[in-house]
């Protein structure tokens, strides 16, 4: 299996931009029916972490992560259907953590995730932070893990 990339978006080649819409697109889009437009501006300033397939044709995983306000968002986590269960998104997370802590950028991590994701993250030391909230008609928690 290829190595796990952490790029700024002005890095990015042209084959990797449409590896990682199209993995968003097929997650968020079509499997979990979001309507509301996947790309964002965020992606504009946002460090972009992925896993690309052998042949480079496709994202296994993605997710992305930007400062807002002073703290550090991990956001857009996505693992394509058939590669979930093999500890994909635990090395996403462990690769941010690990990037932030070297490029000395935070202290912290703070993310929404999906309720119905919640265990990923505990399971990966992040702690529930206030109460339950709507994006995107979807529940989420805001969670926040402590880097040492």
């Amino acid at each position: 299996m290829e190595k796990i990339q952490v790029k700024p978006f002005s890095d990015l080649t042209g084959r990797e931009v449409f590896c990682l819409s199209r993995i968003r697109d097929e997650v968020f889009v079509a499997e979990q029916g979001i309507t509301v437009p996947e790309l964002d501006d965020q992606d504009l300033a946002a460090y972009h972490v992925y896993l690309l397939n052998e042949q480079e044709t496709d994202a296994l995983a993605a997710a992305r992560f930007f400062e807002d306000q002073g703290r550090y968002y991990i956001g857009r986590v996505a693992v394509q259907k058939a590669a979930r269960r093999k500890g994909l998104a635990s090395q996403l997370l462990s690769a941010i953590e690990s990037y932030v802590l070297d490029q000395q950028l935070t202290d912290a991590l703070y993310l929404h995730a999906q309720v119905s994701a919640k265990q990923l993250y505990l399971k990966n030391g992040y702690e529930e932070v206030g109460p339950i909230f709507e994006e995107a008609g979807i529940p989420h928690q805001l969670m926040e893990k402590k880097l040492h």
